[in-house]
């Protein structure tokens, strides 16, 4: 497994180079997305009993893929929100050393101290607030 933990996402890279649907994509608007350094997609979403981040926990299954050319190192901000659309909290992931077009697979969960807006039981989705490239 190759990947940091950032408040509550791990990492594992793979050698696919395909993007599943049924995601959100980098928050950038339709017209930039192309210039995202990579595409987020978050592949299942909801509360789960998981080995992990324990029972009836609030869990994003996610993977990056490197649209660049070069390998990377990315952040992706995830936003939490209520049944208004409203952000609860954030939090955030990240993927270490993703060649391009690879994809890294991963799943995260909000920190009780991360929804600090509302209520963990209050989640009612989660959407991509942001997509950065790290370069070390």
């Amino acid at each position: 497994m190759a990947g940091a933990l950032v408040s509550c996402g791990g990492t594992e890279n793979t050698a696919s180079g395909d993007g599943k649907s049924g995601g959100a994509s980098a928050s950038e608007p339709a017209a930039k997305k192309s210039q995202a350094p990579a595409d987020v997609q978050l592949v299942k979403k909801g509360f789960e009993d998981h080995e992990v981040w324990g029972d009836h926990a609030y869990v994003v299954h996610w993977e990056l893929t490197n649209t660049g050319e070069a390998q990377g190192n990315f952040y992706a901000g995830l936003d939490f929100l209520d049944a208004d659309g409203d952000v609860l909290g954030s939090t955030g992931i990240t993927a270490e050393k993703v060649g391009p077009g690879k994809t890294a697979k991963g799943d995260a969960s909000p920190l009780d101290v991360e929804i600090d807006k509302g209520e963990m039981g209050d989640i009612k989705d989660v959407r991509v607030s942001e997509v950065e490239r790290m370069d070390y």
